[in-house]
Parts: C-alpha cells; structure tokens; sequence
C-alpha cells in the first residue's frame, strides 16, 4: 500500500503547477527574499497558483526580536493590480497600482489612508528598493533591500 501511495504522489505532483498568468516565479522581479544592509529588515515574495503575489516583511531588534511584521498581497487579475498589506495591528489596507511612465517602477496608491498613502517598489538586477510618502511625495522614507545573504 505504501508503494502504491509514493506512486500516485510522484505521478500527480507535475499536476500541481502555477497558474499561466503570463508570469512565472522566476520572472517577477519581487519573487525572492531581500534584505537591508544590516540585516535586520527583510522582506520575501512568492506567486501562489492563483497568480498573486503573496509576501511579508518584518524587522528584527539587536537581540533577534521582532518588532515589525506585515503581510502583503499584490493580487491580479482583472483591471488595475492591488497590493493589500496586512499590519501587526489594524484592518487591512489597500492601495491600486498606478501606471508610470517608467514601466519597471511598481507604484500604489490610497489617498484615503492616513499613511502611507503611495507605496513604490523599484526592483533592479540583484535589489528590490521602495519607498512610502503622502500623496504629495512628503514624509517619504526609503527602504533599500538587496537579494538576502542567508
């Protein structure tokens, strides 16, 4: 009987792959983990069968403590993208993506949220930069992350 489960699991495994959203894994340039120069604030991204893009980020203390954690998901589908984040504390928010000018910039928005009311993602070979602001662009704070170490 154990032969026969081990069997049907390899041969329905290949059944179970990624939806064809016009995006594999591999190609979204979030997908992947990204960390801050010290090492304390990182951030990770995926693409679930669905097509969305489902992450986290979370900053640590000197001692290894959590002192920030979030979800996040970017879903997809039709009309404009959404990212939703999902705070330590809080309902959940969510901000619609914005075309650019620049098509490799990533930017979202909610001028109903008290703040952030824009978040930018600015992925590049080997980084995934951001930044939040108001609408107006003040109060703006970067988070620059690289391809994580470990």
């Amino acid at each position: 009987m154990r032969n026969l489960f081990v069997l049907f699991a390899v041969v329905t495994l290949p059944a179970c792959q990624i939806a064809d959203n016009n995006q594999t894994v591999s190609s979204h340039p979030f997908v992947g983990c990204w960390e801050s120069e010290d090492g304390q604030s990182r951030e990770g991204w995926t693409i679930d069968p669905s097509g969305w893009l489902v992450g986290y980020s979370s900053n640590r203390n000197d001692l290894g403590e959590v002192t920030f954690f979030e979800h996040m998901r970017i879903e997809r589908g039709q009309g404009a993208d959404r990212l939703v984040v999902s705070g330590m504390k809080g309902e959940p928010v969510a901000f619609t993506r914005v075309e650019t000018e620049n098509e490799q910039l990533y930017r979202f928005e909610n001028s109903e949220h008290d703040f952030p009311q824009v978040i930018v993602y600015e992925p590049s070979a080997g980084r995934l930069d951001a930044w939040i602001s108001a609408m107006d662009g003040s109060n703006k704070t970067p988070f620059n992350k690289a391809a994580c170490k470990t």
